[in-house]
């Protein structure tokens, strides 16, 4: 419902009759009217978006019918019957969020309210409207206040929802004392490393500072200025954090300055958006805050912008159901555009249109071309209708010399959205940079173009073993998501810290694309954050601020995904649909005469059990459906196969597989024409799109082209103490066993120290060290041989070839831990010294992902080519691995596991350098261990305790 709320600022309470109510005529002006928009909230509001009006007349208002939208025309709010408020109120009406609320869209970043006469939603005028600035949310608020008798609209210090509007100080009045904040550095962006606030005194006489103070938005802490100090007129004086002050200033805070009664003489409210993170008066004294060109503690604020000279370049089209061009002048200076020359995509002489002389773009301002605006073709004064901008086609700006400065690139169609051909552009966005792409009409003002349907959709911000937003596409056509970064509230201090992704990145309909820790950013997601998604140009895609950490194990997702509101959920489904409800998937599906017909396999992706009662499985044909039955439970990761005989019904060439809980579809899929080949599963299992399987793995994890097969841990999930005593030291990172005619032997590595040791094992399973190995031995990089006291490799994995030469794989230098360095070295265990410095060494850092540094190689094992050959899938052939195609490799490869993403990858090592031959996705978030069992001819891949012990083979 609705909220009305007594003005505060109103001093006299009026009982209206009915009689008494205003009404107005649709072009009324809010002063006649009676209303005004007093106050928005764009982002994450209490409980979200809220849009406050204020009846700042002496008789009440009735707004029934009346309707409020956005810059929209989708999903018009209209006031109930009875919507009356009375003079000095204010009505609130809110989002609708779980069912409760108002109206039902969001408010974005550079939106509109609108209010229409009853009847007129969409209107051509609206009776009242408000708009806050491009790229930007109404954060906290933006708000209406009167300034000389004029309504002026400003972003306020804090949302006052139902209450007076409150706004930062800015210049205007200076205290009786003359003295002044002027100057906030709150982080080491700015240049200097310790926080720091400057006053200045702008009156005309010196004022002792003994007493003075200042403090945060705490309120509790101060900062004090030294007793006896003197402030001059013109003078500064500037508090320095650990010198003046123990505390720190907040990303988004507050300085409150005291007299020494303990008068508040100053304040402002800072929000993290400084680029250098610096607020400075300016001029100094009595000057509006902004955003500092730099930093500049103890001298005169510089608030101007670096000087950027005039240019121009295209930066709006349109072709239907006009023609017109704007171009944009980016720079600090205005530019002469005499005699330049448009074109369309010909070059015939009547396909060209010159400004006239004296044509100049202010600095920073847009100019617009019209059909009827006068230039010069082949000389003759002619309307820029001369040529008729066509359906395909493009405009091109040339210099005076005929020099082509730029282009729009061609378009295939003219611009429309939803069918709209007026609403529609091409446009840059942001102004002057990136392709044109599909926008709204904004002839002569800042662009806004239509933003693809990715939403960000699940986000995990504590307990998981990484950070993580993930984001989803909810259209029909494929984006491409090139260069689209994540950013936390805190874009200027960690804009190193987030990696574009690579080129040719293409986000398909229905498919989900997670932003990782530390892959794609390295920062943490607080406790309460903002999370922006960017494209490659800077623009906002999506954005969403959450209140605290996500609850217990599950995340913050939206429901339904993609277009849903955002609500906590129990459990996570990263890079799947969200688990609004039951989290269960369909993971493969036999569909043509399996072992015994046709089936389904249900997977549990969560680390819990899982209840299934009562989901309803359907194909295509809704009459065909098959409930599952009462205390049905899926195990952790576990699958449930539902037979043909249970479903009751067979399943088609180009059938569907649908899910149902109640009304809601939780999950589906379709395949082509025919049947799949095989089986159509998820690949990679349980978390991957679908696709044709390599062999059907019923009740298992699916076995993808070119993987190898896995399936669960077939031994006792049983822990058995060998060693009493710390054998390993306590950064044991790696076992491989080696199996020889004198017995078998266990290696293992120490990752602290590059140490390896080398174990006889008994057929008991008892271990004993080898003669000269009770202390082991450290493996040592080439270019460290002559210094013995160097950090050493951070040593993660080991294996032994036929040979019996030992290989580690470290993932970094222990003498620079920050620097991600994947390294494979090769060791002769059999010599005498007690360091072994490597023989060969083999640098694969750029062939594996890029991760953190503590997040690459962690694991090798090396397997014979006697085992492999025609049965591993070389990624550079696409056939079957052939060791004569790798010469000088040996008699085997080497596989290595990535931890961050769980990546496998297979080498051929010779004396040039490492060949990748093959990419493995197990199916697993991380692989911390490897080992090739002989016995069984598979190989396991191992995670740890952060994916609860996972493994496949």
């Amino acid at each position: 419902m609705s909220r009305l709320s007594r003005g505060l600022a109103a001093s006299v309470v009026c009982a209206v009759a009915a009689t008494a109510l205003l009404t107005a005529p649709a072009a009324a002006a809010d002063e006649e009217f009676g209303i005004r928009i007093n106050e928005v909230v764009s982002d994450g509001g209490s409980p979200d978006d809220w849009i406050e009006f204020y009846n700042h007349s002496d008789a009440a208002v009735d707004l029934s019918g009346y309707i409020v939208q956005d810059e929209s025309d989708k999903n018009p709010y209209t006031f109930p019957d009875g919507t009356v408020v009375q003079p000095g109120d204010y009505l609130v009406i809110d989002t609708l969020t779980g069912g409760v609320g108002d109206f039902d869209f969001g408010l974005g970043r550079g939106d509109s309210v609108r209010l229409f006469a009853p009847g007129d939603a969409n209107g051509e005028t609206p009776i009242l409207q408000t708009t806050w600035p491009a790229g930007t949310h109404a954060f906290p608020s933006w708000g209406a206040q009167e300034v000389d008798g004029e309504l002026v609209w400003s972003m306020t210090a804090e949302a006052t929802k139902g209450a007076a509007n409150i706004f930062a100080s800015g210049g205007g009045e200076v205290p009786a004392s003359g003295v002044v904040i002027n100057e906030i550095i709150y982080d080491p962006i700015s240049g200097y490393d310790k926080d720091s606030v400057e006053i200045y005194n702008v009156g005309s006489e010196t004022v002792d500072l003994t007493g003075w103070k200042f403090s945060d938005d705490n309120r509790a802490r101060f900062g004090e200025a030294p007793a006896g100090f003197e402030l001059a007129p013109g003078e500064f004086f500037v508090f320095v954090q650990d010198t003046h002050f123990t505390f720190g200033l907040g990303k988004g805070d507050e300085v409150v300055l005291y007299d020494p009664s303990g008068a508040i003489v100053d304040e402002y409210a800072y929000e993290n958006t400084a680029p250098i993170a610096v607020w400075a008066r300016c001029p100094d004294g009595t000057g509006d805050w902004a955003h500092a060109t730099t930093a500049t503690p103890g001298a005169a604020n510089d608030c101007s912008p670096p000087a950027v000279p005039g240019t121009v370049v295209l930066n709006e089209v349109d072709s239907q159901p006009s023609d017109w061009v704007e171009l944009y002048n980016p720079g600090t200076e205005p530019f002469d555009i005499s005699g330049y020359e448009l074109r369309d995509n010909a070059d015939d002489l009547d396909h060209r249109w010159a400004f006239l002389e004296g044509t100049i773009i202010g600095a920073g301002e847009y100019f617009l071309v019209e059909e009827g605006d006068i230039g010069l073709t082949e000389g003759v004064e002619t309307g820029f209708g001369v040529f008729g901008i066509g359906s395909a086609d493009e405009i091109r700006l040339f210099d005076t010399t005929g020099t082509l400065v730029d282009r729009t690139g061609a378009w295939t169609a003219h611009a429309a959205i939803g069918g709209d051909f007026a609403a529609a552009t091409y446009a840059r966005c942001p102004d002057g940079i990136g392709d044109f792409v599909l926008a709204y009409a904004t002839p002569g003002e800042g662009n806004r173009c239509v933003a693809p349907d990715v939403a960000i959709n699940e986000i995990v911000s504590n307990g998981d073993a990484t950070d993580w937003v993930e984001i989803y596409n909810f259209g029909a056509t494929p984006v491409d998501i090139s260069g689209w970064t994540v950013m936390d509230e805190d874009p200027f201090g960690h804009a190193d810290q987030t990696t574009p992704l690579p080129a040719d990145t293409v986000l398909q309909p229905g498919e989900f694309y997670v932003f990782d820790q530390p892959r794609d950013f390295v920062f943490g997601l607080g406790n309460g954050d903002l999370v922006t998604v960017r494209d490659a140009n800077g623009n906002t895609v999506d954005e969403h601020r959450y209140p605290a950490h996500n609850p217990g194990t599950g995340s913050w997702s939206r429901c339904p995904d993609g277009t849903g509101e955002f609500v906590g959920v129990e459990v996570r489904t990263k890079g799947l649909f969200n688990a609004c409800g039951n989290p269960v998937r369909i993971n493969e599906v036999e569909s043509d005469g399996g072992s015994p017909d046709d089936w389904i396999e249900l997977v549990n992706p969560t680390i819990d059990p899982l209840d299934v009662s009562g989901i309803v499985v359907k194909d295509e044909e809704d009459d065909h459906a098959y409930e599952i039955p009462a205390g049905t439970v899926i195990a952790p990761g576990g699958y449930l196969v539902i037979e043909r005989d249970e479903l009751g019904f067979g399943l088609g060439g180009g059938d569907s597989v649908r899910l149902f809980e109640g009304d809601r579809l939780i999950d589906s899929t379709t395949w082509g024409a025919g049947h799949a080949a095989t089986t159509w599963g998820r690949c990679p299992d349980t978390t991957g799109p679908f696709a044709v399987t390599a062999e059907p793995t019923k009740g298992a994890p699916n076995v993808c082209v070119g993987e190898i097969p896995v399936s669960p841990w077939p031994g006792s999930a049983e822990v058995r103490v060998l060693d009493q005593t710390p054998t390993f030291l306590e950064d044991s990172s790696g076992l491989d066993v080696q199996e020889t005619a004198e017995g078998t032997f266990l290696w293992a590595v120490d990752n602290g120290t590059g140490t390896i040791w080398k174990l006889a094992a008994s057929a008991d399973g008892s271990v004993e060290l080898v003669p000269g190995w009770e202390d082991g031995k450290r493996v040592r990089y080439q270019r460290d041989a002559g210094n013995p006291a160097a950090a050493g490799p951070d040593a993660e994995g080991i294996t032994v070839d036929d040979a019996g030469f030992v290989y580690v794989v470290a993932e970094r230098d222990n003498s620079a831990k920050s620097v991600n360095e994947n390294t494979i070295l090769k060791v002769d265990p059999d010599a005498t010294a007690s360091d072994l410095v490597a023989i060969a060494e083999w640098d694969i850092t750029s062939l594996l992902p890029p991760v953190g540094a503590n997040l690459g190689a962690e694991a090798i094992e090396w397997i014979s080519d006697d085992v492999l050959a025609g049965k591993l899938h070389d990624d550079n052939t696409g056939l079957p691995y052939a060791p004569g195609d790798y010469p000088g490799h040996g008699d085997g490869l080497f596989f290595v596991a990535v931890e961050d993403g769980g990546g496998l990858f297979v080498f051929a090592l010779t004396s040039s350098g490492a060949t990748l031959v093959a990419e493995i996705d197990p199916g697993l978030p991380a692989v911390m261990a490897l080992d090739y069992d002989s016995v069984l001819g598979v190989l396991w891949a191992v995670c740890d305790d952060g994916c609860q012990g996972g493994r496949r083979r």
